[in-house]
């Protein structure tokens, strides 16, 4: 066994003048990785640093920077990005990495036997828009396996597979046009590098002219383990045996593992693992293409960006396991859960009776580190959870037993709290049945409906008796009811001390957290602060009352206020395809029903959004699967049902980023989403809506961007307000190499006028209304937001990667801003705006680990208050005004034991 790196870098280390060591990721037997911070711009990192014993080795040195020039030649979203390199002073060196949150492929492969055709085409097609990338830039990676793809996600929340570890790449054409000694000896004749089970015939043989369809041949036999949960090849036996079956064994037949694959994938796989190299794949975009058309679906666009219509997590998950106690694991169990449809309902399951598949790899990984031998591995306690009838849950997969340089990458998958609550007070069993996260509220509450209240309302708190009998699992939920109720009366320290009695019964997730989140709201001096938390909100309730539950993530959360109170929408997978799903608040903001399914015809939904209007309540919502595809709006009763049919307002060819309304004067609505057009390019679309919900005209396309590099224009994000007799949109335009915020004022009677065709040979943007750049220093911008009043708008975004967030006073009758707050806050990200029906404006947005607030009005953004907690990169949180002045309403993303879940909360300020 490797020992693990005697490198040891103290928090509050600070290398090369501006990296800040914050913690350590983890260690192997190479390197060890730590989170650091920029600390002039407060951008998260991370930081590999090479094994002191390792820097006497020329060639290992030589391969670690190895890394950052490939990263630096490529430059692909779907490659971990490498932003800097240097020495300690003591000698070693070390890379400065993007900061990735998820798990890697291997990870996941832990806890899933097989993965459903929709997930690994999503997947093995990312990889191959890196791969390509990578070969044009005449490097091939040759040491591709399931531990070097990371799964995490986009900003939408839509699932993105990244590259990890060039540290083996082999720039087969020197990108200095020379090799030179130190080039020829990483590269030389004889040698062989990789890991034994998805190295190429050619590498085994050592042959120097090893290329990128190396990297072809190992892809091709991690498609294989996504389906059939086993490697390609034995590896008991060690690397010998290994070697020899890639030299002349017979390929299995994936069929015999999964018989409901169609014929035409054995023939795609036959040809992937053609021990002739010129039989093979001869490129990743041939690869990628006839995989999918094996089963028969769209072959994938390599002209843009990958379609994410694929990456909608369908059917059945698996939840993720605790962390080992050393804490070296990442459960990555904010990602998008992997599928698990089962072969067939009407064949038998050919792993019902299956031993454990094959352990992975062979005796050695790179590096010296032992790999998984059959006679080591004992699966760890508590780590397989029924799934319930017809799926098969794989045993666990041996992990390794020292953690390489890749693998320490995937261990900032979940930061702040979330993880540590899971690691420290995760599901306890009691009695043999397992206490596991729930609303906070009982399912079926005898509780009416009740009013909107405001904080000096009195709230009945809610006895034992009222609860169901299945609080017997969870005797923690009575006390959390009526912590949330305390909590509305403003008697903070009451609410506390029943969190705190409630996370002594059991040390459950959901008191933890919101525990954490009414601690982080009163600290300081309560009496000076100029917002007061009074509601808290935990709405999801489908595990109460079971023993063995099934828990998966949700997506963005949006919240309204309904004749009755308040409206909660989110999205989750826990019935199949991620759908929408809705619930009622009481005044205490707990959950007066079981989440409602508010779109049961849609595939695949993405950030919905439920908004009020008087005494009605819309959902707009885009579908990006199935026949349904397209933006979709219904009315909901105040009760968060369905009130009336599915709107079919445009179709859609693949995802929309977003989808955003308001609603005019006149009582008609203006509808803003992006779509993929028939050049690939992701555009801005109108359309106008009737009070009734009824489409007006045509759906338009209001912008036309020409690209400046090889991907696709891509308009992300939008959002509308309506101030006076136009029209304000806030959206962001992604275009190599830029990526900026852009305002768009538009007369609602033009709002039906969309771009005029293109000439031949016109190379300019084109978009309707007066639309400018807002961040004019041309930085990165990523969330952008706006809100309106009758002659006012307001507008915020932030740099990419938490640089910092910006505001700016729009004048109705204008798209210039009237001034622009440049960062008001350094370091925070994800911000969004609201007003009230007085025209009193409210910023809300993260900043190291809380949830701040702030008043904006033309004279600039005032002082701010944290008023709840937030765990990672989370998408921008939803604010809305309440009823009483100066109440407002949020809803958010944050870890609770591991796992996304939706808060809501309700602030008073003065």
């Amino acid at each position: 066994m490797a020992s693990p790196t005697s490198t040891k870098l103290p928090v509050g280390t600070i290398l090369s003048g501006k990296y800040k060591i914050t913690r350590e990721i983890g260690r192997g037997g190479m390197a060890a990785v730590y989170e650091a911070e920029n600390i002039d711009i407060g951008k998260r990192i991370a930081i590999k640093v090479l094994a002191q014993e390792l820097t006497t080795s020329m060639v290992v040195v030589e391969r670690f920077f190895r890394e950052a020039r490939a990263a630096a030649a490529i430059r692909s979203p779907y490659i971990c990005d490498v932003y800097d390199s240097g020495r300690l002073e003591d000698g070693p060196p070390f890379l400065v990495l993007e900061l990735l949150e998820g798990e890697s492929l291997y990870e996941r492969m832990t806890k899933v036997r097989y993965f459903d055709v929709p997930t690994t085409l999503a997947i093995i097609t990312q990889v191959c828009r890196g791969l390509t990338k990578a070969h044009a830039a005449n490097i091939v990676h040759r040491d591709l396996k399931p531990e070097n793809i990371f799964l995490g996600k986009d900003e939408d929340g839509q699932l993105l597979a990244k590259i990890l570890d060039f540290g083996l790449a082999k720039f087969y054409t020197p990108l200095d046009g020379s090799g030179g000694p130190q080039q020829a000896r990483l590269t030389r004749e004889g040698a062989v590098f990789g890991t034994p089970a998805y190295m190429s015939p050619e590498q085994v043989r050592g042959q120097g002219a090893v290329d990128h369809r190396a990297d072809l041949w190992a892809l091709a036999c991690i498609v294989y383990e996504c389906f059939t949960g086993r490697t390609v090849w034995q590896t008991e036996q060690g690397v010998a045996m290994t070697f020899a079956q890639i030299a002349s064994a017979q390929p299995p037949d994936p069929l015999v593992y999964r018989p409901d694959l169609p014929p035409s994938f054995k023939a795609w796989f036959d040809k992937a693992l053609d021990r002739k190299i010129d039989h093979r794949f001869q490129t990743a975009r041939e690869f990628a293409e006839e995989l999918s058309a094996a089963f028969e679906t769209v072959r994938p666009e390599f002209s843009g960006l990958f379609p994410t219509d694929q990456l909608s997590s369908l059917g059945r998950t698996v939840p993720a396991p605790p962390p080992s106690k050393a804490g070296l694991t990442a459960t990555g169990s904010d990602l998008p859960m992997v599928s698990m449809a089962p072969p067939s309902s009407t064949m038998p399951n050919p792993f019902g009776s299956m031993p454990p598949p094959s352990v992975r790899g062979g005796p050695t990984s790179e590096g010296g580190s032992p790999r998984h031998t059959k006679s080591t591995f004992e699966a760890p306690p508590g780590t397989l959870e029924p799934l319930g009838p017809g799926l098969s849950q794989a045993p666990p997969r041996p992990r390794t037993a020292a953690l390489g340089i890749v693998t320490v990458l995937v261990l900032v998958a979940l930061v702040g709290g979330g993880y540590a609550a899971w690691s420290k007070f995760g599901p306890a069993s009691k009695g043999g049945e397992v206490e596991t996260s729930s609303s906070a509220m009982p399912s079926g509450s005898a509780s009416a409906v009740a009013p909107h209240v405001s904080a000096s309302s009195s709230v009945r708190p809610v006895s034992s008796s009222e609860v169901s009998p299945s609080s017997s699992l969870l005797p923690w939920r009575p006390l959390v009811a009526d912590a949330q109720a305390t909590l509305a009366t403003g008697d903070h320290k009451g609410a506390l001390k029943l969190l705190k009695d409630a996370f002594d019964k059991g040390g459950h997730g959901v008191p933890r957290t919101m525990l954490e989140h009414v601690q982080v709201a009163i600290s300081g001096d309560a009496s000076k602060s100029p917002c007061t938390l009074t509601g808290l909100a935990r709405p999801r309730s489908y595990d109460l009352g079971s023993a063995q539950p099934r828990r998966v993530a949700a997506g963005r959360p949006w919240i309204a206020l309904g004749p009755r109170g308040p409206i909660m929408v989110w999205t989750d997978t826990h019935e199949g395809p991620e759908h929408a799903f809705a619930v009622a608040l009481d005044e205490a903001l707990r959950p007066l029903s079981d989440p409602i399914d508010v779109t049961p015809e849609a595939g695949a939904v993405t950030r919905p959004v439920v908004t009020a209007f008087d005494d009605q309540l819309v959902l707009l919502y885009a579908d990006g699967h199935g026949a349904e595809a397209g933006v979709h709006a219904r009315l909901l009763d105040p009760d968060g049902r369905i009130g009336g049919p599915m709107v079919n307002i445009a179709p859609l060819r693949g995802p929309s980023s977003g989808t955003s309304m308001q609603r005019a004067a006149d009582g008609t609505f203006v509808v803003a989403w992006t779509a993929e057009t028939e050049t690939g390019n992701d555009e801005l679309f109108l359309r106008k809506l009737s009070p009734k919900l009824e489409p007006q005209g045509e759906a338009v396309r209001a912008t036309d961007f020409v690209p400046t590099g090889p991907q696709k224009p891509r308009v992300r994000s939008p959002m509308v307000g309506i101030a006076g007799d136009a029209a304000h949109v806030s959206f962001r335009l992604e275009r190599t190499p830029n990526q900026v915020a852009y305002h768009m004022r538009l007369p609602l009677a033009d709002v039906g006028k969309g771009v005029e065709a293109r000439k031949k040979g016109d190379r300019n943007d084109r978009w309707i209304g007066d639309t400018i750049v807002v961040n004019t220093d041309k930085s990165k911008a990523d969330m952008t937001g706006i809100a309106c009043s009758k002659d006012a708008c307001f507008l915020v975004w932030d740099g990419e990667s938490n640089s910092g967030v910006s505001a700016a006073y729009l004048d109705a009758a204008n798209a210039q801003p009237l001034w622009r707050d440049k960062r008001f806050s350094k370091v925070g990200g994800h911000p969004s705006v609201g007003v009230d029906a007085s025209g009193n404006a409210r910023i809300v947005w993260f900043e190291k680990g809380g949830v701040m607030t702030a008043p904006i009005s033309r004279d600039g953004v005032g002082p701010s208050t944290k008023i709840a907690r937030v765990s990672g990169a989370q998408p921008s949180p939803a604010i809305i005004t309440g009823k009483a002045p100066g109440e407002w309403f949020i809803a958010w993303l944050d870890f609770e034991a591991g796992q996304l879940e939706p808060y809501a909360a309700r602030f008073v300020c003065k």
